[in-house]
């Protein structure tokens, strides 16, 4: 767990001048776990997955958040990217890149910088939840202001889901 990143992202969203709540739960693994436990909808809840990606022969990695209850297309990615290859980062990768364990990334505020995307069906919600770096604490705010925030921050939205 990262209470440097916790620490990271609650800064950024203070930084980008938008509201947001921090709300502790019992520890989870998951998007879906932490919908049970706060019984909140898991369409509420992003999953913020680490791709990996080359172009031009050299391995890149970035960020991209969608709603968790959807699937990622790695071939929107990949046209997106302009990318030869996409995948799913590795556990190992995810630690090194993010500087958090799986089930706790946050949508930003990673041990490297990554770019960010962001599948737009995100904003479909009225309120957003996201991991923020640990197992028992996520952030809520609302998706016009997660949306704000983003776009302070440089990332860019796109169709990615299936």
């Amino acid at each position: 767990m990262s209470n440097a990143e916790f620490s990271k992202v609650k800064s950024m969203l203070t930084e980008a001048g938008v509201p947001f709540e921090v709300v502790e739960h019992a520890a989870v693994g998951s998007s879906e776990q932490a919908a049970q436990a706060t019984s909140t909808p898991l369409s509420e809840w992003l999953k913020c997955m680490l791709v990996k990606f080359v172009r031009n022969g050299k391995d890149f990695f970035v960020m991209v958040n969608l709603p968790a209850d959807k699937r990622l297309d790695l071939k929107k990615v990949k046209a997106v990217l302009q990318a030869q290859d996409a995948k799913l980062g590795s556990r190992d990768d995810v630690l090194q890149q993010t500087g958090c364990e799986f089930g706790a990334v946050p949508p930003m505020g990673h041990a490297q910088k990554l770019a960010v995307l962001v599948d737009l069906g995100v904003f479909k919600s009225p309120v957003v939840r996201f991991a923020a770096g640990l197992k028992t604490a996520s952030v809520v705010m609302k998706s016009a202001d997660f949306r704000a925030a983003l776009k302070k921050m440089g990332a860019a939205g796109f169709e990615l889901t299936e």
